[in-house]
């Protein structure tokens, strides 16, 4: 396939390549270089990039839903407003990229890696975030209903404002993270670390602890909803 003069392959070279506006459905990209390139507006729906690199890529409103995107490089890529729903991202460098209102729901980011990505305003709704690095992320405001995120790493990450309903939670580390207003109720906060953490008008009704929870010294958190043990 030939797209302005440059071959869409596996392994292909586009580097700085201007792709905007493009359908790119099902394409496979496996391998390939796509650092610089431009991919704004662009659809790749169902697209494979295993193992691609798109650092510094230019992907705003671009169109990934249920696309391959396992071990992929995007390391300070925007991708702003794009639609990730259903990808696949586990293990990928999301390095301070930006991904402020991309729609990730549902999407699988077990294991990435997302030091300082500002997710301001993202929708994760029902994603996979179990195991990921999450430090010094940024998500303010955003909508993390019903993720699966056992093993999360938020050190210092910003979630004030954020929705973060009927989360498994369980074993997440929150120290000295920022939750001012978050609404974390209904979720699962067995095993979690949240030492240091600012809960300020934190919404906790219905969540479930217990003794292996960590809280910030001086806090007092609500019952467990009955439940004494992680069964």
């Amino acid at each position: 396939m030939e797209v302005r003069g440059h071959q869409i392959t596996t392994n292909a070279d586009l580097a700085g390549a201007d792709l905007t506006d493009t359908d790119l459905r099902t394409v496979d990209l496996t391998g390939a270089w796509l650092g610089g390139a431009v991919l704004s507006g662009s659809d790749l729906s169902d697209a494979r990039l295993v193992g691609a690199d798109l650092r510094h890529a230019i992907c705003r409103r671009t169109v990934f839903a249920d696309a391959d995107l396992h071990h992929a490089n995007l390391w300070s890529a925007d991708l702003t407003d794009a639609r990730l729903g259903g990808a696949v991202l586990s293990r990928c460098w999301l390095g301070s990229a930006r991904l402020t209102g991309t729609d990730l729901r549902s999407a699988d980011l077990g294991g990435a890696w997302m030091t300082a990505t500002d997710l301001t305003g993202a929708a994760l709704g029902a994603a996979t975030l179990a195991g990921t690095s999450m430090t010094r992320t940024c998500m303010r405001e955003a909508d993390l209903t019903g993720v699966f995120a056992g093993g999360v790493d938020l050190r210092s990450a910003i979630l004030n404002g954020a929705t973060i309903r009927a989360a498994n939670l369980s074993g997440a580390i929150l120290r000295d993270a920022s939750l001012i207003g978050a609404d974390l109720s209904l979720s699962d906060l067995v095993g979690a670390d949240l030492s240091g953490a600012q809960l300020d008008q934190v919404v906790l009704d219905g969540i479930r602890h217990d003794d292996t929870t960590r809280w910030p010294d001086g806090f007092s958190p609500p019952s467990s909803g009955g439940l004494d043990d992680h069964d």
